[in-house]
């Protein structure tokens, strides 16, 4: 449990407007700012810097916020913590990004039940910025992200590095050629809705090469890879994937990896949690499982 003035504190962070978090919290606008104001007296340095509403938090005020985040989301962690030892249960409750959701841990997850039949299994596949606010509210233990993440604001660890590429149709004029991803503007673009991890990876690729998605002929948006599969597949336009999610329509001459010049990604897939967690040495325990688990399906 926080104290109640660290709660306004962080509420005014998220709001930016001392009017909404009077409004949220159910008090007056002078009592939180006696609350900000008390903070600034024990903590001893300037918290807020200007009044009213072109405040900004000052850089002790950021380094309080991202510490009281990471203490509030584990703190709603530690009575589901207590109530698993008391009940020595080992349940696994995590979040993951799509493909790896959809591809890279299923098989883990067979063996893990196969070994311990009653084990409770939570998974969330959500994009990036979900599990992030999952993380944050202590709703699950760890997430298995493929996209990019703040480095500085969790604990994380390699799962594996992965390879991200084009896809196309076997019918695409391009499937059977090298070439140039300038060229490639003149497809339709076929991509993931913002916050996915797909969807970041690409953005970066493209920024790095001084373009966009605007700069594709047209963009269709569907949050479903196997329908973004499929009209690959009927040659309605191109996507970017990673080749663990396709790699079985590949074999199988359903799609085509499109060989392009200059375009070598390679990206990580990591497992991310809190910092300062009450229970790292049960989540590090999952990591090992799943690394050891992945090694021994491969």
């Amino acid at each position: 449990m926080l104290d109640y003035r660290v709660e306004t504190f962080l509420t005014l962070c998220e709001t930016g407007n001392y009017t909404k978090t009077a409004e949220i919290l159910n008090m007056t606008q002078p009592a939180v700012s006696q609350h900000i104001q008390f903070l600034e007296n024990y903590y001893q340095v300037a918290l807020i810097s200007g009044k009213g509403k072109n405040f900004s938090l000052t850089e002790e005020g950021k380094a309080l916020q991202e510490y009281i985040r990471t203490l509030k989301a584990n703190s709603e962690r530690i009575l589901p913590l207590l109530h698993r030892i008391k009940n020595q249960v080992k349940p696994l409750n995590f979040g993951a990004t799509l493909t790896i959701g959809e591809y890279t841990i299923p098989p883990i997850l067979c063996q893990i039940f196969k070994e311990d039949p009653e084990i409770n299994i939570s998974m969330f596949v959500e994009n990036t910025h979900v599990l992030h606010k999952m993380l944050w509210q202590g709703e699950i233990d760890f997430a298995l992200l493929e996209g990019h993440f703040n480095h500085n604001q969790f604990e994380y660890k390699l799962l594996s590095n992965e390879t991200f590429i084009g896809v196309c149709s076997p019918e695409n004029k391009i499937a059977s050629k090298t070439t140039d991803l300038e060229e490639l503007l003149e497809e339709n673009l076929i991509l993931r809705e913002p916050g996915s991890g797909t969807r970041d990876i690409l953005e970066q690729a493209l920024y790095n090469q001084n373009l966009s998605i605007k700069d594709f002929k047209s963009i269709i948006e569907i949050g479903n890879m196997n329908a973004i599969k499929k009209m690959c597949h009927q040659n309605i336009g191109i996507t970017f994937m990673y080749r663990e999610a396709v790699k079985k329509e590949i074999s199988k001459g359903y799609l085509k990896e499109i060989p392009i010049q200059n375009f070598n990604i390679i990206h990580p897939f990591n497992f991310v949690y809190l910092k300062n967690s009450p229970d790292k040495s049960q989540i590090e325990y999952w990591f090992e499982k799943i690394i050891y688990l992945r090694k021994m399906s491969q």
